[in-house]
C-alpha cells in the first residue's frame, strides 16, 4: 500500500463542538488521507460523537494524557502520512473542497505548507480572515506565528527535530515552527483559506501565552534581533507587503457576505467562492 499524502490528527477532550470538526473531515471531497483521533479520556457524550464517525477514523486512542502537546505527540507517533495537519476538536476545514484544491493535482516538496485561516470570535459575533505573508522572515515570528490548523508539516521534520516540547503548555507549536524555520526548513504559502479557528481556546488569549512566548523569543532571537524587531514594530515596518498592511476581510456571523476594509473604507460584497482562493497577486 502506497503512503498517504496526509495524516489529519484530531485531539479532543470533552469538546462540545467536536461534531462540527468531524463533519468537516468526512465531508471533504478529497479523501486520500488517514484520520487519527486522540482523545484524552472524554465523557460519554464526546465518545458517542466519535463513535458516529468510527467508520472513517483510521486510528483512535482514548486515554488520559498530560495535556495538548502530549496528545499531539501521540498522534505524530501514530501518523504515517507524508504531511501532518493538526485539526483539533472545535476547529474545522473552511470548505469541503479545500483538500482537493491543495492536494489533488499538486506534488509538493516543501517542508511546511501554510495557508490562511478564518477566525471566529463567537463571544463578540465577529469573524475575519487572517492572511499569511507569502514570504516568511524570522522577524515575522517575533510577534506572530502560523496556525497548526492551516499548516501541513512533513512527518520527517518531527523525526529530525523532535516532537513538541511538552514543557510549553500552550505555545509548543509556535516554538516548533520557529525551530523549523531557523534550521532552514522550506515554507511554502498556499493561497487558500484552509480552516476555521475558534478563538475560545487557551492559546488564543495572549494573557495565557505571553510568558511562554517570551521564553521562546529569548531562546531564538538575540538581544540585537529583539531590539530591531521592537523598533520595526513601533515604526510599522514589520515584513508585510503594503496590501497586507491595509487589506483585511471580515465575514458576518451568518457568512452570507464579506466586508473588505481598505484604508478604513468598508465595502460590503456578497460572499462568493472566490474568497476561498486568494490569488498571489493580491499578496
Amino acid at each position: 500500500m502506497s503512503q498517504k499524502k496526509l495524516s489529519i490528527i484530531t485531539i479532543c477532550y470533552n469538546e462540545p463542538n467536536l461534531e462540527e470538526t468531524c463533519k468537516s473531515v468526512v465531508n471533504q471531497t478529497w479523501q486520500d488521507f488517514e484520520w487519527i483521533v486522540v482523545d484524552g479520556g472524554s465523557d460519554k457524550p464526546t465518545i458517542d460523537t466519535i463513535c458516529k464517525y468510527k467508520s472513517r477514523i483510521d486510528k483512535f486512542v482514548s486515554e488520559k494524557d498530560n495535556g495538548i502537546y502530549d496528545a499531539m505527540n501521540k498522534g505524530i507517533k501514530l501518523a504515517e502520512g507524508g504531511y501532518l495537519l493538526f485539526l483539533n476538536a472545535g476547529d474545522s476545514f473552511f470548505y469541503d473542497d479545500v483538500l482537493y484544491d491543495i492536494f489533488k493535482v499538486h506534488d509538493y516538496r516543501s517542508d511546511v505548507l501554510y495557508g490562511n485561516e478564518y477566525f471566529k470570535y463567537e463571544e463578540v459575533f465577529q469573524c475575519y480572515v487572517k492572511l499569511m505573508p507569502q514570504n516568511l522572515t524570522k522577524e515575522f515570528f517575533y510577534d506572530s506565528t502560523l496556525r497548526h490548523q492551516a499548516a501541513f508539516i512533513k512527518r520527517e521534520l518531527f523525526d529530525k527535530y523532535g516532537l513538541y516540547d511538552e514543557t510549553y503548555k500552550i505555545t509548543a507549536d509556535y516554538e516548533k515552527f520557529l525551530k523549523f524555520f531557523v534550521n532552514g526548513a522550506v515554507f511554502e504559502y498556499l493561497p487558500y483559506i484552509v480552516s476555521t479557528f475558534n478563538t475560545y481556546g487557551a492559546s488564543s488569549n495572549f494573557k495565557n501565552t505571553g510568558s511562554e512566548r517570551n521564553r521562546i523569543v529569548s531562546k531564538y532571537f538575540t538581544g540585537e534581533e529583539r531590539e530591531k524587531c521592537k523598533r520595526n514594530a513601533a515604526a510599522g515596518k514589520m515584513k508585510f507587503t503594503f496590501l497586507e498592511r491595509i487589506f483585511s476581510v471580515k465575514i458576518d456571523p451568518k457568512r452570507n457576505y464579506r466586508i473588505i476594509s481598505i484604508l478604513g473604507i468598508r465595502i460590503k460584497q456578497q460572499r462568493k467562492r472566490s474568497i476561498m482562493y486568494i490569488k498571489r497577486s493580491e499578496q
